[in-house]
């Protein structure tokens, strides 16, 4: 159910610029679409609609505590080190050019994990959450949620994870650019 539509010259729509940074209603139709500026109520009803009833939780498998290359795992590997990486170590099975599967590494979950707890960011996420109207009114959720992307940003990582990624990043040939990505969030999750 997400919109697929091009739209010439978006860049230089004034209208459509105008919603830069605010909540759209977008409407793709067969004859055209429909964009505007929404309402936070139009907003929370849509969110309203589409939240599963029931909580889902990834399950996260902290027992692989090792970088990994992609040749290395596969799509079983997925509750260790996401899906996303899973799908593009299973890339490399089905035949496809070498140019086409890139070569790369998969970070378990248990790093994310430990550099969580040795900072006590678990319990700060918790502590969040429990903040007067942190789920209802936008202004105070993105302040806490600026803040804590601060503290995650300025938080130490143990000297054992530090090294492994320095490891890593020091096997490449030098001038190498690196890119990196997450490998699993919420959208994984069976009817997302």
């Amino acid at each position: 159910n997400v919109p697929n539509a091009y739209i010439k010259g978006v860049a230089e729509n004034e209208e459509i610029r105008k919603l830069i940074g605010r909540y759209v209603y977008y409407k793709v139709a067969p004859d055209g679409y429909e964009i505007r500026e929404a309402s936070v109520e139009e907003v929370d009803n849509h969110f309203a609609d589409i939240r599963p009833s029931e909580s889902q939780i990834p399950v996260r498998d902290l027992s692989v505590t090792q970088i990994r290359t992609l040749d290395e795992i596969g799509f079983d590997d997925a509750t260790s080190i996401g899906v996303k990486a899973a799908n593009v170590a299973t890339l490399d099975t089905i035949g496809l050019p070498d140019t086409v599967v890139p070569d790369g590494f998969a970070v378990p979950f248990y790093f994310y994990d430990e550099f969580m707890k040795s900072n006590d960011f678990y319990q700060r996420a918790v502590a969040m959450r429990g903040i007067a109207d942190f789920g209802t009114a936008t202004e105070i959720r993105e302040r806490e949620l600026a803040a804590f992307r601060s503290e995650i940003e300025a938080g130490e990582m143990p000297d054992w994870m530090m090294d492994a990624l320095n490891d890593l990043a020091n096997g490449f040939p030098e001038g190498t650019s690196i890119r990196l990505r997450s490998s699993t969030n919420n959208e994984d999750l069976p009817g997302f």
